[in-house]
């Protein structure tokens, strides 16, 4: 399969959703200096609104996705993913361990594209989706910022630490943290470049999954934070191909996207299971 490279334009989605929660969440801040704020505040813009960060979003959608696929490649395997731990114990863990590295860069001292070529062919799907040391991410995720509408103030509650030993609350440990209502929506923006039809498929293993339920974001789920929904506006999403590329980038700013069709999705998802059965051919064979 040719894998796009990013040194020109291939193929650019834009898409659009609505990310809300059926329970309260939150993504955790650093304690706050004023002693009238909770132990464990929430992350918020400068202007005090809850918000999610792109990174937050992109590490819940990745873990998923390597999870699934670990699964589908079996054990043994890293070609859809891999380890990507840089602790030196787990580096032949890696699609691209760091031995293998040093050697196609002195291989391709001299050729750069080649060097880039290699590197990504060498890579496991998810790597080359997602990134890693050696490959910039196709995947970009805008911050979540919160719908005003849907949030009015935070809640405040308590938490004890608990001794395992005996199975109480531990002496001294009784906190507060922090937590956005359920009901609250974040406005959710996602830009893939330069993607193959078949890793858009694989993309939408997370994006199904939200849509779902299936990915808790944030912390303290085990105390039942972090469950929601994405709504998917594929109407107000985008894709660009060479073959709207011009027209695309001469109109006006102001012009409505294109939309999306569903046909177009599942061919996505078509490429992809396609790729998934010749590499279980070649690796499983």
């Amino acid at each position: 399969m040719a894998l796009p490279d990013m040194q020109r334009f291939t193929s650019r989605l834009h898409y659009r959703g609505r990310l809300v929660f059926t329970s309260a969440h939150r993504i955790g801040a650093e304690r706050s200096l004023d002693v009238t704020a909770p132990d464990l505040p929430v992350l918020r813009t400068q202007d005090g609104r809850p918000y999610i960060p792109g990174s937050s979003l992109k590490g819940a959608w990745r873990s998923y996705t390597e999870a699934i696929l670990r699964t589908v490649q079996g054990d043994g395997n890293k070609w859809l993913a891999c380890l990507p731990i840089v602790r030196q114990e787990f580096d032949e863990e890696r699609c691209l361990p760091q031995r293998r590295i040093n050697e196609l860069k002195e291989q391709y001292r001299q050729d750069q594209a080649g060097l880039d070529a290699v590197l990504r062919a060498q890579s496991c799907w998810t790597c080359r989706v997602f990134g890693n040391g050696q490959l910039a991410s196709k995947l970009l995720i805008k911050d979540l910022m919160i719908e005003t509408q849907s949030f009015y103030r935070s809640e405040i509650r308590d938490g004890v630490a608990i001794d395992r030993d005996s199975g109480r609350a531990a002496d001294g440990f009784k906190y507060q943290f922090e937590a956005v209502p359920a009901g609250a929506a974040f406005g959710l923006e996602v830009v893939i470049e330069n993607a193959s039809a078949a890793e858009l498929g694989l993309a939408m293993l997370g994006l199904r999954a939200l849509e779902r339920g299936d990915i808790l974001l944030g912390g303290a789920k085990s105390r039942g934070l972090g469950w929601c929904k994405l709504n998917s506006l594929w109407e107000e999403s985008e894709f660009v191909s060479p073959r709207n590329l011009l027209a695309y980038a001469l109109r006006s700013p102001d012009t409505k996207p294109a939309g999306i069709d569903p046909a177009e999705i599942r061919s996505w998802l078509d490429a992809f299971e396609q790729e998934i059965e010749a590499g279980k051919a070649v690796h499983h064979a």
